[in-house]
């Protein structure tokens, strides 16, 4: 049962108690039957609306018919929200369930969601999980050894696995072949199997005419002993034989590779309040510590059921219709304007307990992660409309020292002569889940500040590295190392903006990946941006017919990685947009961001799922290892051919589109992506492995940022 897919949350929580009572009444008719049924925001929708209905469900959970699984809030995408996440998802759905049902669920059953991340087992298994129920990747898209096996994680970790074959559901004409085509699958040291029956999608559950017809196939069949039941049961049948199944060491993967570069609104808002959440806890926390403050742990826990909610499978791989996407884009945007105000909160409680006494205004930087942190900060200070340098301000720490700073463009665009907004970027240098005070005011000594990054109209250079751009296509042509003289980019330069032929339905089911070139964003206009001391940057805008494609490329002192800032306004459909990276390497290997960990994949242009970043190294001049890093606030697919790594940055076909019905049944289609969105890339190069440059910190402080809370001055 989709709570959200073809339908809104409102139609999903209807048919959850409509199945319900169904089941319920089938149980009745049947003493032989059992029910599975899992995800705790049915029961609680159930609780919530008919208490009577909810004691049934009691009774026939005492009664051992009724059998509760999966242990989460919904069946969640598993490849795509965080490892934090994740246990969340199952801490708020398995603490209901033991509270409310007094069952410790030890199936974990997530049947519909489209890709299980390699790291999973672990994340389970200390979840108090023992198995997995799955169904996706079909046979057809995922070879494994046989439908039970053990699945392992990169920590050892082990779940006994059950890939149901088929489907899920099955109609009633078709049962007994479901049946035999089950038991032939069946691993040969087993003498057990299980065959799901139903109607599923929008709920339904067992009807009268499955379960007569599997009773008569049973009566039937003397070569079977078929029996109503349920996992947990059947994976303590197999139990002795455990040990001798086949282990499968490796993620569960692909199906309906589309979904993860699909819809980038949900996307972003998701990424941000998976990372505003874990920022107001740690503020909070803080708050709670130092100041004596109480952590709003209600509050919190209510944001995380929201969000865990909108991890489900068809919302968070926007795989729904409009109407449902664009619901749950307004409570995920609630989510983290909640956890910004937390924050906020939390952060002002503590900056009104800390010495900010010092010239002029004062700004307390909070570092919400547990090491320090040494990066560029940008900040606003309230001058009351003058010019910073008309008042001759300055920038200090909360030791008197002079900090070196540069103007850069504000948010607004109020500046005039008369009135003035401005914004500074500086470096910071804050102590692990802490903060320091910064000062601002007129006529205060002025770091002296040589020029560290250099800037022309088609390269940007600092002493780290030196950027050449084409005049033409706008493309990265050289990015070379300046301490070695190692040229990250290969012939096919980087920062190339591929625009890609798509015409597969809103899951791409069936695709592998995307090769159907149809062109670049091309026609493009450079021009400088900041030339400051401290950073510089180029501008670049792109065509693709309707398309523009707005990049501000930046380069910092002393820094070893590029920001490309994007502002992509597309108008387009049944295309794929990519972002291309090629490197002089030979013998590439990739890797990406997943759950709580990294994991490898093969460099052969399959779309893969990823989370913060992924990375490909190989040999390069005389046979040095080297590589590229590429970091996003809010990109989840990518791929890597050879030597060329590609970001996903969008897909357009409809919505909840399946391209086994005809497309142009419709008068109008709603299609996805259409606009302007925003997000911003770091790219790393490296010497050596990726694990040399820090990326995972890296990876973590771009979608994490510093806090920043203004504060008066006093002791």
């Amino acid at each position: 049962l989709d709570p959200v897919w073809l339908w809104r949350w409102t139609g999903g929580r209807a048919e959850a108690l409509a199945t319900s009572k169904s089941a319920i009444d089938r149980l009745r008719e049947y003493p032989e039957l059992h029910m599975v049924r899992g995800e705790a925001q049915v029961y609680r929708w159930i609780e919530d609306e008919d208490p009577e209905l909810f004691a049934q469900i009691l009774e026939m959970i005492r009664a051992g018919r009724w059998h509760v699984v999966n242990g989460m809030v919904v069946q969640p995408d598993m490849n795509l929200p965080q490892g934090e996440s994740l246990v969340r998802q199952v801490l708020l759905g398995k603490s209901y369930m033991r509270k409310k049902l007094g069952v410790d669920v030890k199936v974990a059953y997530c049947v519909d969601s489209f890709g299980h991340a390699g790291t999973l087992p672990q994340i389970l298994k200390k979840c108090g999980f023992d198995y997995y129920v799955f169904m996706r990747p079909g046979a057809h898209e995922k070879n494994l050894p046989a439908q039970a096996f053990r699945w392992r994680g990169p920590d050892g970790s082990e779940l006994l696995a059950f890939r149901i074959p088929l489907a899920y559901t099955t109609r009633t004409a078709d049962a007994e072949k479901k049946i035999d085509d089950t038991v032939a699958d069946m691993p040969s040291l087993l003498n057990d199997t299980m065959c799901f029956f139903g109607v599923g999608n929008h709920g339904g559950g067992p009807t009268r005419a499955q379960i007569d017809n599997i009773m008569d196939i049973a009566r039937r069949r003397d070569d079977l002993k078929i029996i109503f039941s349920h996992p947990q049961a059947y994976f303590e049948q197999i139990a002795t034989s455990a040990a001798k199944l086949p282990v499968v060491a490796d993620e569960l993967q692909m199906h309906a590779i589309g979904c993860y570069s699909l819809n980038s609104t949900t996307k972003k808002l998701f990424r941000q309040a998976e990372c505003s959440l874990l920022i107001a806890e740690r503020i909070a926390c803080l708050a709670e510590i130092w100041a004596g403050k109480p952590v709003p742990r209600p509050r919190l826990a209510a944001l995380w059921h929201d969000l865990s909610f909108n991890e489900f499978h068809d919302i968070l791989a926007a795989s729904s219709i409009k109407e449902a996407q664009d619901e749950a884009n307004m409570t995920l945007a609630s989510i983290v304007t909640a956890a910004r105000a937390i924050a906020n909160d939390a952060g002002r409680y503590i900056a009104a307990r800390v010495n900010t006494r010092g010239p002029g205004g004062s700004v307390v930087m909070f570092n919400p992660f547990p090491y320090r942190r040494q990066e560029y900060v940008e900040y606003e200070p309230w001058t009351d409309w003058e010019a910073w340098d008309q008042g001759d301000w300055g920038l200090v720490d909360d030791a008197g020292c002079a900090i070196p700073y540069q103007q850069v463009e504000p948010q607004s665009a109020l500046n005039s002569e008369r009135s003035s907004v401005n914004r500074l970027l500086f470096p910071v240098d804050l102590p692990p889940l802490g903060y320091r005070v910064y000062h601002f005011a007129r006529s205060l000594k002025r770091a002296r500040l040589r020029q560290q990054v250099w800037v022309d109209q088609t390269s940007i250079r600092n002493a780290v590295l030196t950027l050449q751009l084409s005049p033409m296509t706008g493309n990265i042509t050289s990015c070379r190392h300046r301490a070695s003289g190692v040229e990250f980019v290969g012939a096919g330069s980087w920062n190339v903006g591929q625009v890609l032929e798509d015409t597969s339905d809103t899951w791409s089911h069936g695709e592998q990946g995307y090769t159907h070139m149809l062109g670049q964003f091309m026609e493009a206009r450079i021009c400088i941006g900041e030339q400051g001391p401290l950073q510089a940057s180029l501008f670049i805008k792109r065509k693709w017919e309707c398309s523009t494609w707005l990049q501000e490329i930046i380069l910092r002192a002393d820094s070893a990685e590029i920001l490309i800032r994007n502002w992509l306004h597309w108008m387009g459909q049944q295309r794929v947009v990519k972002l291309a990276f090629t490197l002089p390497i030979s013998s590439p290997m990739a890797c990406r961001d997943v759950p709580f960990g990294s994991f490898p994949f093969s460099p052969n242009g399959q779309e893969i799922p990823l989370q913060m970043w992924m990375d490909v190294i190989g040999r390069g001049t005389n046979n040095r290892l080297m590589g590229l890093a590429l970091i996003n606030d809010s990109k989840y697919g990518g791929d890597v051919n050879g030597a060329t790594m590609r970001l996903t940055v969008l897909r357009c076909p409809p919505y909840a589109y399946d391209r086994a019905h005809s497309l142009g049944t419709k008068l109008r289609y709603d299609w996805v992506d259409q606009g302007l969105q925003e997000f911003t890339l770091c790219l790393r190069p490296h010497l050596g492995d990726w694990r040399d440059a820090d990326v995972v910190r890296r990876a973590r402080e771009l979608n994490m940022p510093i806090v920043p809370i203004t504060m008066h001055a006093h002791e």
